[in-house]
């Protein structure tokens, strides 16, 4: 047995040999072997060990994505809910503006009635304070005249007494109102900040998402998912009832002092759809008006980029920042610093590419920014 054994032993050495037409003897080529098998098992293992990593990392990511896009649904829930108590809000400040309206209307018409009985009394009241009794011929025709200014005082304060209330009720309308807009704006800024927290959930979601998905985007259409994400929020800003952001076209501050080196010209190949600007080394980027930043991160082909929302569905956009002095949910001033330039590689330097936009689409900066910088 042990015979046939060795003999197919030197029988497969000696094929072994003749093809690979080697000299050494078969003990040397069973050591090699045996290397290479056991170099195979190891290699094996490491590969296995690096599976299990992968699927581990994973289960991990997955069970991070489901915790967040849980919280998404939460938060989004929560935010419905408090919007439907604002709009009830607004309801009754709507309700309460139009009792004021109706209330004015209803003051002026009294005044106004009361001013023609004034009118009409002021020559009686001469008449009397000259002679009490002159022209009255007769008791029957004293006693008209007492009935008739009888008549016309009663109304008179009838008049007096209906502007009196009239007043109070303006007077507790206005504190009415007051306590109304108080009210819808601690609700609004409770929605905005969970607002915020609903946003860094969707960031968080959509980078994770990013590590796991093999699709490449192009840079365009990941700022159009961007916008459309931050859209869907609905953001209202406080801001936006005393400052609009389309009555400032033409008279906005540039958001760094520097030279235009592109301008906006979606015909350009590829398209400039905003403002390439060479600035000094970390020169200051501004805000160029009120509002929230709404995205303050890395983005593929725009290096660090801060999103402003201004209101009413305009966007500013500032794009390779060397670094940045706000966070996300947090509300800017006109003017307010922002962040440092940092290198911008069509400048070959320091510079800034700053964009606007309405809803998802670019507009000409040219066109909102002061003509001066």
């Amino acid at each position: 047995m042990r015979t046939d054994i060795v003999r197919k032993y030197i029988f497969y050495c000696l094929v072994f040999l003749a093809f690979t037409q080697a000299s050494p003897v078969c003990a040397e080529e069973s050591g090699t072997i045996h290397e290479v098998i056991e170099q195979q098992n190891y290699e094996a293992d490491v590969r296995q060990n690096q599976v299990l990593d992968l699927k581990r990392k994973a289960d991990e990511l997955s069970g991070r994505l489901d915790a967040v896009a849980k919280r998404v649904r939460t938060m989004s829930g929560k935010v419905r809910k408090q919007q439907k108590v604002l709009d009830k809000i607004r309801q009754h400040e709507k309700a309460a503006r139009e009792e004021h309206f109706e209330l004015e209307a209803r003051k002026k018409s009294i005044l106004k009635e009361l001013n023609a009985l004034l009118e009409t009394l002021w020559p009686v009241h001469i008449q009397n304070a000259q002679g009490r009794f002159a022209g009255v011929d007769s008791w029957d025709m004293a006693n008209r005249r007492f009935n008739w200014l009888s008549s016309v005082y009663t109304a008179t304060r009838e008049k007096f007494v209906a502007a009196r209330d009239t007043a109070e009720q303006l007077k507790r309308n206005l504190e009415r109102q007051r306590l109304l807009e108080k009210e819808a704006e601690l609700q609004l800024a409770r929605i905005n900040k969970n607002k915020d927290r609903l946003l860094r959930d969707k960031w968080t979601l959509r980078s994770n998402l990013k590590k796991v998905t093999t699709k490449k985007r192009t840079l365009e259409s990941e700022l159009q998912d961007i916008l459309a994400t931050i859209k869907q929020l609905n953001y209202q800003l406080s801001t936006q009832k005393t400052k609009k952001f389309d009555f400032y076209k033409r008279a906005l501050p540039w958001p760094v002092d520097g030279d235009v080196v592109a301008h906006f010209n979606l015909r350009a190949k590829p398209p400039s759809r905003g403002l390439s600007l060479s600035v000094i080394d970390e020169a200051e980027v501004r805000s160029i008006f009120w509002g929230k930043v709404v995205h303050n991160d890395t983005l593929r082909g725009f290096g660090k980029v801060v999103i402003v929302y201004h209101g009413y569905n305009y966007y500013s956009l500032y794009a390779y920042l060397q670094d940045t002095f706000v966070e996300t949910g947090q509300e800017v001033e006109k003017d307010e610093p922002i962040g440092r330039a940092g290198f911008y590689p069509k400048v070959n330097g320091p510079g800034l590419y700053f964009e606007l936009r309405f809803h998802q689409k670019p507009i000409n900066p040219d066109l909102w920014l002061t003509s001066l910088n």
